[in-house]
C-alpha cells in the first residue's frame, strides 16, 4: 500500500470513473486500474464494483479513511516545500472561470515576481466545483462565488461585484443613464446559468422585487452573453468587473437596489495555509489567517 496507490484509488471514489481519476493524477487508465488492484490484493476484498463504478460497501469504508491521509500527505508535502529555499514547491490555485479571465492574471504576474521558485498550478472551473475540489485537497486556495457556507472550508470575502443592467450600444435605453425594472419588462433577457452561484443570486433578486424576466439566453459563459448582446439580441445583468474597454459594443445602465456578489479566498478550515497561498492573498489584499511557515 503506497501514497499513489491511495491517491489513485480515492480518484477513483472521487470521479467514478477510471478515465477520469487517470487524468486527475495524471496517470494511464491501465495503470490506476493496477494500483487498485493491488490494493484489493492486499486487502483481500473488492473495492470498486467494476460495473457501476461505485464503491463497494468496504470501499466506502476505507475511502473514509484513506482520503484523510492522502490529505494529510498532501498537507506535509506542502509544508516540508515550505520550509525549503525560497518558497520551492507547488502551489494549486482553483479560480472560477470569471474570476480567471477578468481578475486574475495580475495577481498571478505579482505572485510569480515574489514567488518566483514555487510551482503555480492554476485550475479553472465553476465556483461549486473549485469548491469540492479544495474540499477533497486537491487544490491549496480557490477564489469563488461566496458563500460556500461548508463546515469544512474556510472562507474570507475579497471584494463585491455589483449586477448591473448592460444592453446593446444601439439600443433605446443605451442613452438613459438609469433604468428601472418596469423599463426592462418584456425585453428578451440573456441571463448567466441558473446553476451557477450567480445565476441562482440574480434569479432570487428578480424573485424579491417581483420581475419576472423573459429568457431567451441561458448560458454557463459571461462571454457567450456578452457576444450576444453585442448583437442585439437582447439585455442582461452582468458583474461590472467583466466589461473591458474592447466591449464598445455594449453599455452599461444604473439601477436602484442592484444585486451584489462576492468573490472571495477559500481553504480547508483543518490545513493551514501554506506560505505560498498567504502570499497570493496578500497579493490580493487579502487577510492571511493561520498560515503557517
Amino acid at each position: 500500500m503506497t501514497i499513489e496507490s491511495l491517491r489513485c484509488f480515492c480518484a477513483v471514489a472521487e470521479t467514478g470513473n477510471f478515465r477520469r481519476a487517470a487524468e486527475r493524477v495524471f496517470r494511464s487508465q491501465p495503470a490506476v486500474s493496477q494500483q487498485i488492484k493491488a490494493l484489493e490484493r492486499q486487502l483481500g476484498y473488492a473495492l470498486v464494483n467494476r460495473r457501476t463504478g461505485r464503491l463497494t460497501a468496504q470501499g466506502e469504508e476505507f475511502y473514509s479513511r484513506a482520503s484523510a491521509i492522502v490529505r494529510s500527505f498532501n498537507a506535509l508535502e506542502r509544508d516540508m516545500a515550505d520550509r525549503g529555499p525560497a518558497g520551492a514547491g507547488e502551489f494549486r490555485l482553483g479560480a472560477s472561470d470569471t474570476t480567471a479571465v477578468h481578475f486574475l492574471p495580475p495577481h498571478v504576474r505579482r505572485f510569480t515576481e515574489r514567488m518566483p521558485r514555487t510551482r503555480l498550478v492554476i485550475t479553472t472551473r465553476s465556483s461549486d466545483a473549485i469548491a469540492a475540489q479544495v474540499l477533497r485537497g486537491e487544490l491549496d486556495l480557490g477564489l469563488v462565488t461566496l458563500p460556500q457556507n461548508h463546515p469544512e472550508l474556510e472562507e474570507a470575502a475579497l471584494f463585491r461585484q455589483r449586477l448591473v443592467p448592460v444592453v446593446p450600444a444601439g439600443h433605446p435605453l443605451a442613452a438613459a443613464g438609469e433604468v428601472h425594472w418596469s423599463d426592462l419588462a418584456g425585453l428578451p433577457m440573456l441571463l448567466i446559468d441558473r446553476r451557477t452561484r450567480t445565476g441562482a443570486a440574480l434569479r432570487e433578486h428578480f424573485e424579491q422585487v417581483g420581475f419576472s424576466p423573459q429568457v431567451v439566453l441561458d448560458s454557463g459563459s459571461f462571454e457567450v452573453v456578452k457576444r450576444y448582446l453585442a448583437e442585439g439580441a437582447g439585455v442582461s445583468f452582468l458583474p461590472e468587473g467583466i466589461l473591458t474597454p474592447s466591449d464598445t459594443g455594449l453599455r452599461a445602465l444604473e439601477m436602484p437596489d442592484l444585486q451584489e456578489i462576492v468573490i472571495g479566498a477559500l481553504w480547508r478550515r483543518d490545513t493551514p495555509l501554506s506560505r505560498a497561498a498567504g502570499v497570493f492573498l496578500e497579493t490580493l489584499g487579502g487577510t492571511v489567517p493561520g498560515q503557517r511557515g
